[in-house]
Protein backbone atom coordinates (compact mmCIF):
# COMPACT_ATOMS: atom_id res chain seq x y z
CA UNK A 1 0.00 0.00 0.00
CA UNK A 2 2.92 2.34 0.60
CA UNK A 3 4.70 1.31 -2.60
CA UNK A 4 7.87 0.41 -0.69
CA UNK A 5 9.22 -2.54 -2.69
CA UNK A 6 11.03 -5.34 -0.84
CA UNK A 7 14.51 -6.49 -1.79
CA UNK A 8 14.75 -9.78 -3.70
CA UNK A 9 15.95 -11.58 -0.56
CA UNK A 10 13.00 -10.28 1.46
CA UNK A 11 10.55 -11.05 -1.33
CA UNK A 12 11.78 -14.65 -1.55
CA UNK A 13 11.48 -15.56 2.12
CA UNK A 14 9.73 -18.93 2.31
CA UNK A 15 7.36 -18.10 5.17
CA UNK A 16 7.36 -14.32 5.02
CA UNK A 17 9.91 -14.26 7.83
CA UNK A 18 13.26 -15.89 8.51
CA UNK A 19 15.95 -16.01 11.15
CA UNK A 20 19.04 -14.57 9.51
CA UNK A 21 22.51 -13.64 10.64
CA UNK A 22 23.63 -10.05 10.97
CA UNK A 23 26.08 -10.62 8.11
CA UNK A 24 23.28 -11.10 5.53
CA UNK A 25 20.94 -8.48 6.98
CA UNK A 26 21.84 -5.84 4.35
CA UNK A 27 20.51 -8.18 1.63
CA UNK A 28 17.06 -8.04 3.24
CA UNK A 29 16.79 -4.34 4.00
CA UNK A 30 15.41 -1.79 1.58
CA UNK A 31 15.37 1.98 1.50
CA UNK A 32 13.28 2.14 4.70
CA UNK A 33 13.76 -0.08 7.73
CA UNK A 34 11.16 -0.70 10.43
CA UNK A 35 12.62 -2.26 13.56
CA UNK A 36 10.47 -3.88 16.22
CA UNK A 37 12.34 -3.13 19.43
CA UNK A 38 11.01 -6.05 21.48
CA UNK A 39 14.45 -7.01 22.82
CA UNK A 40 16.28 -3.77 23.46
CA UNK A 41 19.61 -5.48 24.25
CA UNK A 42 19.63 -7.47 20.99
CA UNK A 43 18.50 -4.43 19.00
CA UNK A 44 21.18 -2.20 20.51
CA UNK A 45 23.88 -4.82 19.94
CA UNK A 46 22.94 -5.11 16.25
CA UNK A 47 22.74 -1.33 15.84
CA UNK A 48 26.23 -0.88 17.27
CA UNK A 49 27.76 -3.15 14.62
CA UNK A 50 29.67 -1.91 11.59
CA UNK A 51 27.37 -3.99 9.38
CA UNK A 52 24.35 -2.04 10.62
CA UNK A 53 26.11 1.30 10.34
CA UNK A 54 27.00 0.53 6.71
CA UNK A 55 23.39 -0.08 5.60
CA UNK A 56 22.18 2.67 3.22
CA UNK A 57 18.85 3.17 5.02
CA UNK A 58 20.74 3.68 8.28
CA UNK A 59 23.11 6.18 6.67
CA UNK A 60 20.11 8.03 5.20
CA UNK A 61 18.18 8.20 8.48
CA UNK A 62 15.37 5.97 7.22
CA UNK A 63 15.17 3.65 10.24
CA UNK A 64 11.98 3.62 12.31
CA UNK A 65 11.86 1.95 15.71
CA UNK A 66 8.67 0.78 17.32
CA UNK A 67 7.90 -1.55 20.18
CA UNK A 68 6.97 0.11 23.44
CA UNK A 69 3.74 1.60 22.11
CA UNK A 70 2.90 -1.21 19.68
CA UNK A 71 2.30 -4.79 20.62
CA UNK A 72 1.13 -7.77 18.61
CA UNK A 73 -0.45 -5.94 15.67
CA UNK A 74 2.34 -7.13 13.35
CA UNK A 75 1.81 -10.79 14.22
CA UNK A 76 -1.58 -11.15 12.58
CA UNK A 77 -2.64 -10.75 8.96
CA UNK A 78 -6.37 -10.16 9.40
CA UNK A 79 -7.95 -6.98 7.98
CA UNK A 80 -8.14 -5.25 11.37
CA UNK A 81 -4.45 -5.93 12.13
CA UNK A 82 -3.41 -4.85 8.64
CA UNK A 83 -5.17 -1.50 9.17
CA UNK A 84 -3.38 -1.08 12.52
CA UNK A 85 -0.07 -1.93 10.84
CA UNK A 86 -0.67 0.61 8.10
CA UNK A 87 -1.57 3.27 10.67
CA UNK A 88 1.57 2.47 12.67
CA UNK A 89 3.86 2.68 9.62
CA UNK A 90 2.29 5.93 8.37
CA UNK A 91 2.61 7.49 11.84
CA UNK A 92 6.26 6.39 12.07
CA UNK A 93 7.04 7.89 8.66
CA UNK A 94 5.26 11.14 9.50
CA UNK A 95 6.68 11.32 13.03
CA UNK A 96 3.22 11.49 14.55
CA UNK A 97 1.63 9.51 17.34
CA UNK A 98 -1.90 8.36 17.96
Amino acid sequence: MLLLPPTESAKNMAEGFESISLEVLPEYLGDYVFVYNGDADATNKAMESNIWKGIPAVKNGKVYLYGDNYHDEFVMEDPFSLELQLDTIVNLLLGTTK
